[in-house]
């Protein structure tokens, strides 16, 4: 009967309102005995209004310590409680000096019930705080009240130290360890059963709850103990986390110097820190946590473990300089780095923080989900993050390909990361965290897109291109295209799972037909500039300077696999029509050399007729040269074939003017006969010799 009823004394002493409402009526009932005793007028004198001030003040604050008073997280360090010690060893001593020299006479009741309630007061708070000093100053308290009793009668001493002894036991057994406490109440239990052995089965299943009440009411009793004894194993983790970065850094020193995106080949290694790790250390954590849970303190468990595993993957990060994105890096610089923290993350880091959280919740499978779920949760968001901004603030073909290598690492990764957070009870808000990041990257990207339209068209009313060179605009989104589509089957996938405003439910715009649509702003465009050159022939040559460069592009990348062998011919033959387009602009050179067959003309007035003709033929030719010589076409074999062409359209008619005429024009046959090879040659170089050619 005594073990029930000490349990059920303790049980009833434990409930945090309970504990709390004894020390603050205990706190009362001291303050204010002691204030009305004969001993504080001996120590500090007469009352005033100062004093009455002073005492009011101090006795508020311990008594809202008594009832709000939270535990400490760092109160179980060995240096904070000595010094607490010496702080309270010396406070008394001082107090002792100063109340024997006062006070000589026999003490009154005030001062002998101050010091019961200031003993149980502290009692109390000892299980708030746990600081390491309110059993002593509780311990103090009881020893003033024996010697005060003993200058009254030596039986009230005795009987003031057989209350202390109760106290005490009572204070000890709330500290008792696991072991210790179920071994004394199951002894007294088993003792019952022997004297009983032949009553009914009625009283064995009484005793039977009695000890399964005994061993849960004893593992929460001792959370006081237990929860020093996970602190001291968390302290020999943190004592090894020098020692495992170090190793962390040389495993993974060859991957973080020498790797390029997206060529990434880092080895899933979930061993690191169970290798890492002593094993008695682990045994000794995962006994631990055992018992915490076991005990009720499931949470007081997993926030002290979380704590300690989250500043390990943070210092790791750290030491590895893969812990901030630095704004003012350049971009590509950023991503490389995002990409290195992000496989290290997936393929070391929580691979090995999942293996360790297994094996030290051993059996608890729910909490082990929980726990790892918290430890990584920051990281992720942190890692998560960039790509979020990216997502935001980068919307030009400018940093679309660099989003489009992260995008692709990201998309990669989500069935791994998937795995390792598989718990569909815990983790689903990191699962959907990572797949919702990679939808708005996506989305963004697809966005990147549209607006090429735009910038196209913003493009459209700009003045025409000097020299009829490759539009800027052109060059700028076909380059773009060529780079980005080396991710094609990305692009496709995204624009396949990423829906925009204004896609129709389940069917979203596909690459193909992106692509199409912008090549089709593109080329209306270049209609639009090419109607601004007032030299029809600068037209034709600005035409056929996009035209081939869009179409060698497209021919040497994945955009022929888009556009299609069909848009490729199409824009060949544009090419072509634009060519002749400029041929003819040559027509009304080439008519000067022409003569009516039927015109009748002395031989004098021939030679004069083609002289003249000649000279003007000469000058006109010459001018056009001089003029085209100015235009710009970058690509040679172009430039051949325009000039080829050109020749193959004027030598004939010359040389048949030239034969004509030979006789007629006899010994004079060569007069001002231009080397046309040669001033063709000239032409579309961009140089400025008009003026060497007009002296010709």
């Amino acid at each position: 009967m005594i073990p029930v009823m000490s349990i059920q004394t303790w049980r009833w002493f434990l409930q945090p309102k309970i504990r709390r409402l004894i020390g603050f009526v205990s706190a009362v009932i001291g303050l204010v005995c002691y204030a009305l005793s004969s001993s504080f007028n001996h120590l500090f004198g007469q009352w005033n209004l100062f004093k009455i001030f002073l005492y009011s003040c101090f006795s508020f604050i311990i008594c809202l310590a008594t009832l709000f008073a939270k535990v400490w997280q760092f109160t179980t360090s060995l240096l904070f409680k000595a010094v607490m010690a010496v702080l309270v060893l010396m406070a008394t001593s001082v107090y002792s000096f100063f109340y024997d020299k006062a006070v000589t006479g026999k003490p009154d009741a005030y001062i002998l019930i101050s010091c019961v309630a200031f003993a149980i007061m502290f009692l109390s708070l000892s299980k708030q705080t746990r600081c390491g000093f309110q059993m002593d100053l509780s311990n103090f308290f009881l020893g003033c009240l024996i010697i005060q009793l003993m200058k009254i009668n030596v039986l009230l001493a005795i009987l003031g130290a057989a209350l202390s002894y109760a106290i005490i036991i009572f204070r000890s057994s709330l500290d008792a360890t696991p072991e210790s406490e179920f071994s004394e109440d199951h002894l007294v239990v088993q003792v019952a059963f022997s004297q009983e052995s032949n009553t009914n089965s009625a009283t064995i299943q009484v005793e039977s709850q009695l000890v399964e009440a005994i061993q849960m009411d004893s593992l929460q009793v001792n959370g006081a103990t237990i929860i020093p004894q996970l602190e001291a194993c968390i302290g020999e983790l943190e004592k090894m986390e020098e020692i495992i970065l170090l190793g962390l850094y040389k495993y993974v020193e060859k991957y973080i110097q020498d790797y390029n995106f997206p060529d990434i080949q880092v080895p899933f290694d979930d061993s690191l820190l169970i290798d890492s790790l002593p094993p008695e250390t682990i045994s000794s954590l995962q006994e631990t946590i055992n018992l915490m849970v076991a005990a009720g303190l499931e949470k007081e468990c997993c926030d002290m473990y979380i704590t300690c595993r989250k500043l390990f993957l943070q210092k790791s990060l750290l030491r590895l300089e893969l812990s901030e994105f630095n704004s003012q890096e350049f971009l590509s610089d950023l991503i490389a780095k995002w990409m290195k923290a992000w496989y290290l993350a997936l393929r070391l880091l929580f691979p090995s923080e999942r293996r360790l959280c297994n094996q030290v919740f051993s059996g608890f499978s729910s909490v082990a989900d929980l726990s790892f779920m918290e430890i990584c949760r920051e990281l992720i968001s942190g890692l998560l993050n960039f790509p979020e901004t990216l997502a935001i603030e980068k919307r030009s073909f400018y940093y679309l390909h660099s989003s489009l290598k992260l995008i692709q690492t990201l998309g990669d990764f989500i069935p791994e990361f998937e795995s390792l957070f598989s718990s569909d009870h815990h983790n689903a808000s990191l699962k959907n965290e990572a797949s919702t990041t990679w939808k708005r990257l996506g989305v963004a990207i697809r966005v990147v897109f549209v607006e090429s339209e735009n910038q196209i068209c913003r493009h459209m009313a700009q003045k025409p291109v000097p020299g009829g060179m490759t539009d800027p605009i052109t060059h700028y989104v076909v380059n773009c295209f060529s780079d980005v589509l080396e991710g094609r089957h990305t692009l496709e996938k995204i624009f396949k799972e990423c829906p925009m405003v204004g896609d129709k439910e389940g069917t979203f715009s596909s690459l193909s037909i992106q692509m199409a649509r912008t090549m089709e702003v593109l080329e209306s465009n270049l209609e639009t500039k090419s109607k601004n050159y007032a030299d029809p022939a600068l037209s034709a040559v600005f035409m056929m300077n996009n035209w081939n460069y869009v179409v060698q592009k497209v021919t040497g990348s994945e955009m022929a696999t888009i556009l299609g062998d069909d848009w490729i011919l199409k824009h060949t033959i544009k090419i072509q029509q634009n060519l002749e387009h400029y041929k003819r602009t040559w027509d009304m050179v080439l008519d000067l050399l022409k003569l009516d067959s039927n015109e009748t003309v002395t031989p004098n007035a021939a030679a004069r007729s083609m002289k003249k003709k000649l000279e003007l033929f000469n000058k006109q030719f010459k001018e056009m040269c001089s003029v085209q010589s100015t235009w710009f076409v970058l690509d040679e074999q172009l430039r051949e074939k325009i000039r080829l062409s050109i020749g193959q359209h004027i030598l004939p008619t010359h040389e048949n003017f030239a034969v004509r005429f030979q006789n007629l024009l006899g010994k004079d046959a060569g007069y001002a006969m231009l080397d046309i090879d040669a001033l063709l040659d000239n032409l579309f170089r961009g140089n400025k010799i008009g003026n060497l050619l007009m002296g010709m």
